[in-house]
């Protein structure tokens, strides 16, 4: 599949070297203000190598890691950012789809790698969405678990995009919503941080209305779009509940 016009994917590869992270970089832009220079903006991703290389201290350093139900599986963490009209949003006006994926069936914990990725529909044109799935669709294939905060709402919406565009794709039979254990976002990291001192600096809750009109961009042109910092807050919202799925043993709600 060419790359789509106005589109931006970017990931990164993680794998634990000694005490810190290796990163392996990915990034495409077809959209006029982003080049593969200024994909990333390196002064706030903090949040995303601290939350990353958390994971996988505990995958590597987890005694009981082989007696855990999600040993040997594919976990794929989705979330999704859509207009803010919410029934807009249903008819499948998404912009941002971003994914963390921890594969533990081909990779011993010692060689865990975890996979932050992200793809931009920067016209946010409903026509457009589907772009967003198929552009994923190498990453999230064959997972076994799917993690999802509300799956009525994210995965609704790309089953949705999925119908309407008649598209190659099925989500596993195993979707774990966390919304099941935690009534918001915000009360599944307030548990993180009682646990094991999690914190969110740069990709605060409760900011969304200002990170979305940065990335609307200014005037009916939306110039001067901003992917950041609504794109770490996207990726944010898949590492954390990723992150609450793998200690639901250890330290219960």
């Amino acid at each position: 599949m060419d790359f789509p016009d106005d589109f931006i994917e970017r990931s990164i590869r993680m794998h634990k070297k000694e005490d810190s992270l290796s990163l392996e970089k990915s990034k495409r832009s077809t959209y006029h203000e982003y080049t593969e220079e200024n994909i990333w903006n390196e002064m706030i991703l903090d949040d995303i190598y601290s939350t990353s290389k958390a994971i996988l201290d505990y995958i590597i350093n987890c005694n009981s890691l082989e007696d855990k139900p999600y040993f040997g599986k594919k976990i794929i963490s989705i979330d999704i950012e859509t207009t803010t009209g919410i029934p807009k949003a249903f008819e499948g006006f998404v912009n941002i789809l971003g994914a963390s994926i921890l594969d533990l069936r081909d990779h011993a914990p010692a060689n865990a790698e975890l996979i932050v990725y992200q793809s931009f529909n920067m016209l946010r044109k409903k026509e457009k969405a589907f772009y967003l799935l198929n552009l994923a669709q190498k990453y999230i294939d064959n997972a076994d678990v799917i993690i999802v905060f509300n799956k009525y709402f994210d995965i609704k919406i790309l089953e949705t995009i999925i119908n309407n565009f008649k598209l190659d794709y099925k989500f596993p039979e195993e979707i774990v919503d966390m919304m099941g254990a935690f009534k918001s976002l915000a009360a599944l990291e307030s548990h993180l941080s009682r646990q094991v001192n999690f914190q969110r600096i740069h990709s605060e809750k409760g900011q969304y209305q200002e990170y979305y009109k940065s990335f609307k961009g200014k005037g009916k042109k939306g110039t001067g779009k901003q992917i950041d910092p609504i794109g770490v807050y996207n990726l944010m919202d898949t590492l954390t509940p990723l992150y609450a799925f793998l200690l639901m043993d250890d330290f219960p709600e």
